[in-house]
């Protein structure tokens, strides 16, 4: 199953590590996270950086949630071919293991990890945990790409 966890969460080791995986997906690597905490660290799995850095002026300025809306990162998120590959990768991977996705969100605020999650069941397949927001611009993104271009190996 997809879940998504927070960088705090893998500080404190409060994350499963038998039968897991968990994936940092960070245009940035977290400070303080040992290798032996993670998995895997994908920034490829992340938002480009020009849009984490608009999305986190934002932030400063309206908070959290809104950022969402003033950078318009629902419209902008994306991923590279191999960030696609990536995430094929896991929701394969989700069908034995739990795949824990990991920002410096907290879990229940808007996140990209949780729009990877459902990028993963929409396109792929893939069991996914809870998700707390909507993201109806994202996923009708994706159900069109899904409709209207396959990537090689699909």
């Amino acid at each position: 199953m997809l879940k998504q966890a927070s960088v705090q969460q893998v500080w404190a080791q409060e994350l499963p590590r038998e039968n897991s995986v968990i994936v940092i997906c960070m245009c940035f690597y977290p400070r303080g996270v040992k290798k032996e905490w993670r998995d895997d660290y994908k920034k490829e799995l992340a938002p480009e950086r020009d849009l984490f850095r608009e999305w986190k002026d934002a932030e400063k300025k309206f908070g959290h949630a809104e950022a969402f809306v003033k950078s318009r990162y629902e419209e902008r998120f994306q991923l590279s071919w191999l960030g696609e590959q990536y995430l094929k990768y896991y929701c394969v991977e989700s069908k034995a293991k739990d795949i824990y996705f990991v920002c410096q969100c907290k879990v229940g605020e808007k996140c990209h990890r949780e729009m990877l999650m459902l990028h993963g069941q929409l396109k792929y397949g893939a069991n996914i945990d809870k998700i707390f927001n909507d993201y109806s611009i994202y996923t009708s993104r994706i159900t069109a790409d899904k409709n209207s271009i396959e990537l090689v190996g699909d």
